[in-house]
């Protein structure tokens, strides 16, 4: 060969090795490029389970909420996360509507509450005022200490009045009506109250007369 046709030659080899180191450099940033978007793909996929996680945490705890409050028979099963998740409001927003939901007052009907706890206070502090009297009867042979009988109950009318409305309200009213039903035990109070003053005023009309 020839010194010129190997000076071309040459060239033409050096032209190549050029090139290819460019193209293995040109890889070379590619392939980091690549690296650096896999981690950040990575990291974006830890945080958006991470938040993910949050949200059903959250989820769980809104049903827990609403489990306490009115029952698990009312509030049903926590369902599964979705598969498919709908395009629509954002997951925020609509647990912030649920969580709303869950704490909105219930508006229940009271009145008519507050009346049968008070006739319930008043059944259940007579009752038991007149089985004292009963006693008291049928332990006549035990002196003015057979009063106690019916002096007991009498006097403790307005609580043992109290007593049988919270009672009621705990074992026999639905759950989702308890926490406002509650305030309405002062009423079986006052019911029992009843018997109290009918109770004083026999008392009073014996000392009387």
């Amino acid at each position: 060969m020839d010194p010129q046709t190997a000076r071309g030659r040459y060239k033409e080899l050096a032209a190549e090795a050029g090139r290819l180191l460019h193209a293995s450099d040109d890889a070379r940033r590619r392939l980091t490029e690549a690296e650096a978007e896999r981690t950040a793909a990575y990291a974006s996929v830890e945080a958006e389970l991470a938040h993910l996680d949050g949200l059903e945490e959250r989820a769980a705890g809104i049903w827990r909420e609403l489990t306490t409050r009115f029952g698990r028979d009312a509030a049903g099963l926590l369902p599964e996360p979705a598969g498919r998740v709908a395009r629509g409001p954002d997951a925020e927003v609509l647990l912030d509507d649920a969580h709303q939901r869950v704490r909105e007052p219930v508006d229940y009907p009271l009145a008519g509450r507050y009346a049968r706890m008070g006739v319930l206070g008043f059944a259940a502090a007579l009752v038991l005022t007149l089985i004292g009297m009963e006693l008291t009867i049928a332990l006549h042979h035990l002196g003015k200490v057979r009063l106690l009988a019916v002096a007991a109950p009498a006097l403790a009318a307005p609580w043992l009045g109290y007593l049988a409305a919270t009672g009621w309200i705990r074992y026999r009213t639905a759950h989702e009506e308890q926490e406002y039903s509650v305030d309405t035990a002062v009423a079986g109070a006052l019911g029992g109250g009843g018997v109290w003053l009918i109770a004083l005023t026999f008392i009073v009309i014996r000392v009387v007369t």
